[in-house]
This record gives C-alpha cells, sequence and structure tokens, in this order.
C-alpha cells in the first residue's frame, strides 16, 4: 500500500508480535501466452499486537487473512517484510531458534477434524507437544496434565483415551485448543476457529476462548468474517480486503464509527436481531466481484466496488494515516 500501514509500537503497549511490511506472492503461469505472473495474496501488510490483547483480522474469503496467520507462525516464508516476535526477528531465524519459538506460538485450525489424527487418542494429541519438549517428568505426570488441559478446556478427563471420530464437532475443537495450550504458549493464532460449528457451540467455543485469554494472559489473532464475533472477543480490529489492511484501530471505534467505505458495507451486511437494529441497518450492495489478486487495481484497491469512488480514487493509492487517535484508514475521504 502505498504509503506505510506501520506503525512502531509504543513502549507502553508492549508489543508481543509486530508484522512489518510483510508481502506474500505465489508464482503462477500466465494463460494463453504462457508468462509467468503473481497472486498478491498478502500486499505490504503492518499491524503490532500488544501482549495480552486480541487483534481481530476480518475480510472476505480470499483476502489474505490465513496466509497472514500462517506466515506468523513461520508456516511459509514471506516474499518480504519481516515478523518480530517479543522484539525478536523470526522470519529468517534457524531451526534451533524457531523450535523455541514454536513453542511459544500455536495455532487453532478452522476445521477441528480435518487437523486431529485420527489414529492418536485425545492423550496422544494433546501430549505430543509435551513430549516433545520435555515438559513431564514421566508418563504419569504427561497423562495428568493431558487430563488438566482436558478439565480446562470443558472435557472431563475419562474422555482422553478416546479418539477423534467419538467426539462432536465442538469437543473436538476443544481438543485442538487444549493441544494448542500442551506448549504453554503465549501467543495463538484462532483461524476461523469457530466458522466449522454450530451457532451455539460457538458461543461456547469464543467464551472459552475469552475465558483462557483472560485467565492465563494470552495474545491472540483473530482470523474471522464473522463480525459478531471478532465484535466481542477483539481488543483490535484489522479490515483486509485483496492483500491489504484497509482500517484498524479499537473494536469499539472500527464497529460504531467505521471510517472506510469497505468497512461500511461489511458492517451493513452483518444480520440485525431487533426491530430497532433493523431500521436504523441501511443496507450497502457491492457491486461485482473482488478483483483478481493477480491484476489488482491501480489507485485504492476498493476502487472498482467503491459506492464513493471518484477519480483520484484510481488513480493514486490512499496514504495510511492517523484520523483519530488510535484509528488508522487508507481512504481519500477521510485524508
Amino acid at each position: 500500500m502505498t504509503g506505510s500501514n506501520y506503525q512502531p509500537a509504543r513502549q507502553e503497549d508492549r508489543a508481543l508480535l509486530e508484522a512489518r511490511h510483510i508481502k506474500k506472492y505465489f508464482s503462477v503461469r500466465g494463460d494463453a501466452i504462457r508468462h509467468p505472473s503473481a497472486i498478491r495474496a498478502v500486499d505490504d501488510v503492518s499491524f503490532s499486537i500488544a501482549k495480552g490483547t486480541v487483534l481481530g483480522l476480518v475480510g472476505e474469503s480470499g483476502c489474505g487473512k490465513t496466509t497472514v496467520g500462517r506466515i506468523i507462525l513461520n508456516l511459509i516464508k514471506p516474499t518480504e517484510g519481516s515478523v518480530f516476535f517479543d522484539g525478536e526477528d523470526i522470519t529468517g531465524c534457524g531451526r534451533r531458534m524457531m523450535r523455541e519459538v514454536r513453542r511459544r506460538l500455536q495455532i487453532v485450525f478452522q476445521d477441528p477434524f480435518s487437523s486431529l489424527d485420527p489414529h492418536m487418542t485425545v492423550y496422544d494429541i494433546v501430549g505430543e507437544g509435551i513430549r516433545n519438549y520435555k515438559l513431564a517428568r514421566g508418563k504419569a505426570d504427561l497423562m495428568r496434565q493431558v487430563e488438566c488441559l482436558a478439565v480446562k478446556c470443558g472435557l472431563s478427563e475419562d474422555l482422553c483415551s478416546r479418539y477423534p471420530h467419538q467426539f462432536s464437532g465442538g469437543q473436538r475443537q476443544r481438543i485442538c485448543i487444549a493441544r494448542a495450550l500442551a506448549t504453554n504458549p503465549e501467543f495463538i493464532v484462532c483461524d476461523e476457529a469457530v466458522s466449522a460449528l454450530d451457532v451455539s457451540i460457538q458461543a461456547q467455543i469464543i467464551n472459552l476462548l475469552k475465558e483462557l485469554q483472560e485467565d492465563m494472559g494470552l495474545t491472540y489473532l483473530f482470523v474471522s468474517h464473522d463480525l459478531r464475533v471478532v465484535e466481542f472477543i477483539s481488543d483490535e480490529v484489522a479490515v483486509m480486503y485483496l492483500g491489504k489492511i484497509l482500517e484498524k484501530g479499537s473494536a469499539e471505534d472500527v464497529f460504531r464509527h467505521p471510517l472506510h467505505p469497505y468497512t461500511e458495507a461489511l458492517l451493513s451486511a452483518a444480520p440485525a436481531f431487533t426491530e430497532e437494529e433493523k431500521s436504523a441497518k441501511k443496507r450497502i450492495i457491492l457491486e461485482g466481484d473482488m478483483p483478481s489478486q493477480t491484476n489488482s487495481p491501480s489507485g485504492c484497491p476498493f476502487s472498482t466496488r467503491c459506492p464513493y469512488v471518484e477519480r483520484e480514487c484510481q488513480t493514486f493509492a490512499p496514504e495510511w494515516g492517523e484520523v483519530t487517535p488510535g484509528h488508522f484508514a487508507a481512504c481519500h475521504r477521510v485524508k
């Protein structure tokens, strides 16, 4: 994005994680003339997350949210940019350093069934990290730790000898959360962690994540397209579109006083439950689909769908700026 969207973390914020200008381009072959092109999955994204807080990363499917999470965990390498964890650049760190970092960084995946080995019991699944990092004093201690984690995540300890197919979807996600907690991490990426669950179960899992975060001082990057969930669990929210962050601020600022037209459109699409909400809500209909990430529009990335588009939006990329204290956006309308 023209105009950096990186703000160095202030000392008082005690940033645990910082992403600085990260990009991820995937090479693909062109069409008829076979010229190589690139999918710009993540295109100059920067943010910081203060220790003990939750950053919600929202946007349409395909905007690059999951790729950001995987870059942070070093599961894939960025094309450009750096990720700092607890002040250390972990982007290109060696195997030994990355092993220690991985103990402190964990992930909860979207699908609780495909992310669990069907041939392993809960003892094996949750205990794997404990064994790998030698965090238990013998088998009895390992089993005790697994049972404690299961109970902490809302499962009975007598279920630990069972296999994933013997659990419901919500129970399987609790196993995934217990597995993420097994190495006593400080930072967890929740990648659409509740989107595959029934609505009633979603509420239970979100409440569990919130309780664990408060009790254990965890820091989350919460990746989701569900605005209701993000508003409930997040301290700050970043809105992503076509590989870029268009707006970032406190959850209250972003949801109550959105600055970017794309954020306004996302919020208008959220369901209204009361008559008061329905009468107050003005639905913004976006025409067309998200542009191809191999051929991004010039100027503002949202210019092809924005209801307020002007000539300068199609010509010049907007600068990233602080509109009100702590509330940032990249839009010509709010400069």
